[in-house]
């Protein structure tokens, strides 16, 4: 059996196109867990009335605590043998439980990747792993590196567990990179793992709920810095030839660091003057991790990112914020994220 966990909150317009994908799935041994979070919407009640309409459907109602704790309490609940994430505002394509199980099953892995379909403003994008086979986790820290790299290590939804490998559940104190850090921790303790190239799942990306709120933005360097720390220890745990790829790590925080000043710009919170104040700790930090470790520009292989950081070095914060707002449009219409 798969148990699917999906935690629900403010998903009243979502809900029911999430649970009828599963519903719909051509692999029938499931039981779909929707956590709800108490949303100021009527999701509780279509959570409930869906779960009425599928014997396959369970509703456990918790206080609002947030998604890592409600994924947590579908761990606990759960008994498949196999776990999958699932977001509430996302849509699960007919046979990809059944393709992620039997690529679970025919390889003797622990652990399934697969691509999806990233639904950028109404625009999809296939996204596929850089990698595809069957590794050794101990003998694969180039495979595991590259699917860092490229930011498939950071969700839960594209991916299948095996529920008794679950030593350690999602981390509550944290507001930014604990789906990572989960899938860090679950890797370490993996004989093998699978990568497949087929899509599995509809991510949905567009201005609802993408705002950080002041607070969060105005600590999201110091996040951000603590987070790349805990994974390079994370890694280096399983790798001891990590040092020797240290500007894979390096090049990946500098993108971030970059990602995180693009949003600077288009936060609505906060004053001019709150924003210049941040972005010069940015540039700080970027002289600071470019001082002791030059080779990771090397690796910013998109042309777009090292425009930007070439006029964000020399403070010309009326270009960067041009070249900023050009990029989005760019990435709007073409389509790449």
């Amino acid at each position: 059996m798969v148990s699917v966990v999906v935690p629900v909150y403010r998903s009243e317009d979502t809900l029911e196109r999430c649970v009828n994908s599963l519903c719909a799935q051509t692999y029938e041994d499931l039981e779909i867990i929707l956590v709800v979070d108490p949303p100021p919407d009527a999701s509780g009640i279509l959570a409930a009335k869906l779960a009425e309409q599928n014997e396959k459907v369970r509703v456990i109602f918790q206080k609002n605590e947030g998604v890592s704790p409600s994924r947590n309490r579908g761990i606990r609940e759960a008994k498949g043998t196999y776990i999958r994430f699932v977001d509430s505002d996302d849509y699960v394509e007919p046979d990809s439980i059944r393709c992620m199980v039997e690529a679970m099953e025919n390889t003797d892995t622990d652990l399934v990747i697969a691509g999806y379909h990233h639904l950028y403003f109404g625009r999809k994008i296939t996204k596929l792993p850089p990698v595809t086979g069957t590794f050794g986790t101990s003998k694969a820290m180039e495979e595991v590196l590259k699917l860092y790299e490229t930011g498939y290590l950071n969700m839960p939804w594209n991916k299948l567990y095996k529920r008794e490998q679950i030593t350690e559940g999602f981390p509550t104190d944290r507001n930014l990179g604990e789906d990572l850090l989960f899938n860090l921790s679950y890797l370490k303790g993996t004989g093998r793992f699978t990568v497949i190239q087929q899509t599995v799942c509809e991510y949905i990306q567009d201005d609802r709920g993408t705002t950080l709120s002041t607070k969060r933005r105005t600590d999201k360097l110091s996040i951000t810095l603590s987070l790349y720390k805990e994974v390079c220890e994370r890694l280096g745990q399983m790798y001891q030839e990590l040092p020797k790829k240290q500007s894979v790590l390096d090049s990946k925080l500098v993108v971030e660091f970059l990602d995180d000043v693009e949003g600077l710009y288009f936060e609505k919170g906060m004053s001019h003057k709150e924003k210049t104040g941040i972005i010069r700790e940015y540039e700080q930090a970027l002289k600071d991790l470019l001082s002791d470790h030059p080779g990771c520009l090397i690796r910013l292989t998109l042309p777009d990112y090292k425009i930007i950081y070439f006029f964000l070095k020399r403070r010309m914060t009326g270009i960067t914020r041009l070249m900023i707002c050009l990029r989005g449009i760019v990435v709007k219409l073409l389509g790449r994220r």
